[in-house]
């Protein structure tokens, strides 16, 4: 079975390819590094960190990022035996494309290409010229537009001219397009990476249009589809594998309750595709399920993701915030050195934190704390952004004391909630966090310290449009921590 999603946690805006044997998934980052995750899989069901494209310095400059900008929407093509990657810097306003041999690079520097628009696409015709799409503002139109472009310069071979408006005029982003039985194929979304997104498409016979809008409904759209589990479904990609079967990956959120709450963030699904008429429809009249069907003999994943500190941290799917220093993360004989420097909530700031994306809503994340060489704080996170997250702090007051707080940053306020004083027995702490649909929970050893309401952690409680979502992980600041052998997140659904 296909179990959706089948990129749990904060994996939004996907775009697929497929080379050699082996699918891969690019995700957006925004504010996080390393830049753009890629997940790769040989049967469309496990799915595994793969690596990520934006890992130097002078790949990927977000000082003074705001939370939710950054890096959005990627695409991911493979063409002639090379990769290529075209994707946006909401924050330096650069639309730029990297090419690589190997999906693991080394990866070309960033080619700029204009600074209009976001969520830029490729597409390789049948003569092999690329076509540039994107959408934004060309030439007093709006909507999707497109120009060939010179791929091995990132260099637009002649204006940027309009391909369509869109149908309903609000947010109309994430073009792709395709090529089958003689159609061009523009795939687009609208209505807002919210409770009113969906999926369009149009075709016509000339790669530059005019484009004909298909006369049905969108071909994926959980608008009116309330009591779902699965809503905000849109910014599709489509595929065909090589035995013929056509599939999209797209972004949706799981929610809970009746208040239509999600702190997961936007997630990657996956569902068959249908051709009706030489029109593609995605799962069944534009509605996709938890679960499909796949003629492919798998099993499910390991629930637990363990990050071993005597391994390169390259090889997890961890997240850093805007621009860590490289000397604040220090492996040492198994173990991990954090060195803190700005606070969690300092504003644009750039905290010392390593973090997992919460991938479940029922999930209990653990890491062991060393208090021989502690100072300063440190301690365990939920991380929603620098305005919304709730740190379990741990900090020596005396060689035989410790004080334990919980401290929750919401909007502009910050305070303790719980706080205690613990014995040092030992050398070392257990901190751990559960989850679930409605709180937090926070431990020391087997001693609860306190909760946090789910509340704090959703996009829909935010002040501002937020396109993130919530990680769990590790923190130091004003001083340093040894994190001992590794941490770990274990889901529970």
């Amino acid at each position: 079975m296909i179990e959706n999603p089948v990129l749990k946690g904060f994996n939004p805006d996907p775009s697929i390819c497929y080379a050699d044997g082996c699918y891969y998934i690019a995700v957006s980052t925004f504010e996080y590094v390393p830049g753009v995750a890629v997940y790769e899989s040989t049967n469309l069901v496990q799915w595994t960190y793969c690596t990520s494209i934006l890992t130097e310095p002078e790949h990927l400059d977000l000082a003074g990022c705001n939370n939710s900008s950054g890096i959005y929407a990627p695409t991911l093509r493979f063409h002639a035996g090379r990769f290529y990657l075209v994707t946006t810097n909401k924050h330096k306003k650069s639309n730029f494309l990297m090419t690589s041999t190997s999906i693991k690079g080394p990866w070309s520097k960033p080619m700029h290409i204009c600074e209009t628009g976001i969520d830029p696409s490729l597409f390789f015709d049948e003569d092999g010229r690329c076509f540039y799409t994107s959408n934004g503002m060309f030439n007093g139109k709006k909507g999707i537009h497109g120009a060939y472009l010179d791929c091995s310069t990132g260099t637009l071979l002649e204006p940027m001219q309009l391909l369509t408006a869109g149908v309903t005029g609000c947010a109309t982003e994430a073009p792709h397009i395709y090529f089958r039985n003689q159609w061009y194929y523009l795939l687009i979304a609208e209505g807002g990476t919210e409770y009113g997104h969906h999926c369009q498409v149009f075709r016509s016979k000339n790669l530059q249009g005019p484009y004909e809008e298909h006369a049905s409904a969108p071909i994926l759209s959980h608008v009116h589809r309330k009591g779902h589990p699965i809503q905000a479904t849109g910014h599709a990609d489509l595929f065909c594998t090589p035995d013929g079967q056509w599939f999209a990956v797209f972004l949706g959120v799981r929610v809970f309750g009746k208040a239509l709450l999600h702190n997961l963030g936007r997630e990657t699904f996956l569902a068959p595709v249908s051709w009706i008429d030489d029109w593609p429809i995605i799962g069944s009249q534009g509605h996709v399920e938890l679960s499909y069907p796949l003629l492919y003999d798998t099993s499910r994943q390991r629930p637990e993701l363990l990050v071993d500190f005597s391994r390169p941290l390259a090889e997890y799917p961890l997240l850093k915030v805007r621009l860590p220093k490289s000397d604040c993360y220090v492996q040492i004989e198994g173990n991990l050195l954090l060195c803190g420097e700005d606070e969690l909530g300092t504003s644009l700031g750039n905290p010392t934190l390593l973090a997992l994306r919460q991938t479940s809503f029922r999930s209990t994340f653990t890491c062991r704390l060393s208090l021989t060489d502690l100072q300063g704080k440190a301690g365990l996170v939920a991380w929603y952004n620098s305005d919304y997250h709730c740190k379990l702090v741990v900090q020596r007051i005396s060689d035989d004391c410790l004080h334990i707080s919980l401290v929750r940053h919401i909007h502009d306020m910050e305070a303790a909630t719980n706080s205690l004083l613990l014995r040092c027995e030992g050398t070392e702490v257990t901190l751990s966090c559960t989850t679930d649909t409605t709180s937090y929970q926070f431990f020391v050893g087997d001693t609860l310290i306190g909760s946090a309401s789910i509340a704090s952690f959703c996009s829909e409680t935010t002040m501002y449009m937020s396109f993130t979502g919530t990680l769990l992980g590790i923190f130091a600041e004003q001083g340093k921590a040894t994190f001992l052998s590794s941490m770990s997140l274990i889901d529970h659904d």
